[in-house]
């Protein structure tokens, strides 16, 4: 099976990949491409903070 990772703003498929094990066939996943993330900001910020403070 192959899935199209599509993004949820450009409507552009950014990312694909073959499941083995299941029959033939194709289905969509709903996603954010890298450029719109960073458009929107979301791929600016870390996640978590790579500073560590010890006393």
């Amino acid at each position: 099976m192959k899935i199209y990772h599509v993004c949820e703003i450009c409507q552009q498929v950014f990312d694909t990949t073959e499941v083995d094990g299941y029959d033939e066939g194709s289905t969509e996943m709903r996603g954010m491409c890298e450029e719109c993330s960073l458009e929107m900001g979301f791929a600016e910020m870390p996640l978590r903070s790579q500073k560590f403070f010890y006393n």
